[in-house]
């Protein structure tokens, strides 16, 4: 079975150098750096160079986060073009790179996730940007959307909406019910790639990740440049 059979359907674009699938084509591009050695991502603050975008972003993050504010990059995923608003890089995109197939309009310029509404993409770009203009007049930590401002007041009131229908324990934060309730149901929506098992969160994913036997024999594949292929069942 080839290599472009095994990859899943959304890691459609591929390294030209060790044919590695990639959900993007900024990833893709991206991923050819650590080949060629590029570092196409310049920081506006200190001239640093970087390979990866979210490497940059991270760096800024950490070492600039005062002077960060609301601003959207609208770069090309495809050939890092920059444009001064967001119509200019939709133009570009539709004279340019047509043949992607993307529906730019409504996509990050950053990760290419997609969204329903032009609100839903603004609140998305601030974890790219790291701007959260809401902040608790308790503690002062602070926010990028106004619903997780809402949800870190329980830990200051003591509130606990939600309630499990099997134990009646009660819950501040709807992510910690959700996967209560999978210890009664018993559900998996998490799954190895590799060895197909499952698991309850993300989290224990990840740690699964590390002990793959079956992960760490495709990724000694994929660093020797042979294409990534995913374990069969």
């Amino acid at each position: 079975m080839s290599s472009a059979s095994q990859l899943p359907s959304k890691q459609k674009f591929k390294c030209k150098i060790c044919n590695k699938g990639c959900y993007s084509a900024r990833g893709a591009l991206e991923h050819e750096n650590f080949h060629t050695g590029d570092k196409p991502f310049t920081c506006k603050h200190c001239g640093r160079n970087y390979s990866l975008s979210k490497t940059l972003k991270d760096h800024i993050k950490q070492k600039h986060s005062n002077t960060i504010t609301e601003v959207n990059t609208h770069s090309c995923v495809v050939c890092f073009k920059v444009y001064e608003n967001r119509s200019g890089l939709l133009s570009h995109y539709s004279s340019n790179h047509k043949e992607l197939g993307y529906d730019y309009s409504s996509s990050c310029d950053i990760c290419r996730k997609t969204f329903s509404t032009r609100q839903s993409l603004k609140l998305h770009e601030r974890t790219h940007t790291g701007f959260k203009p809401y902040e608790c007049n308790i503690c002062n930590k602070s926010f990028s959307q106004k619903n997780s401002l809402k949800a870190h007041n329980r830990v200051h009131t003591g509130e606990k909406p939600y309630v499990c229908n099997y134990c009646n324990k009660r819950f501040a934060q709807n992510a910690p019910y959700l996967y209560h309730l999978k210890t009664h149901t018993g559900e998996r929506s998490h799954f190895c790639l590799h060895c197909k098992k499952g698991f309850s969160s993300s989290g224990n994913l990840s740690n699964h990740m590390k002990r793959c036997k079956k992960y760490e024999i495709t990724s000694e594949i994929s660093i020797k440049g042979e294409p990534l292929e995913l374990a069969e069942k």
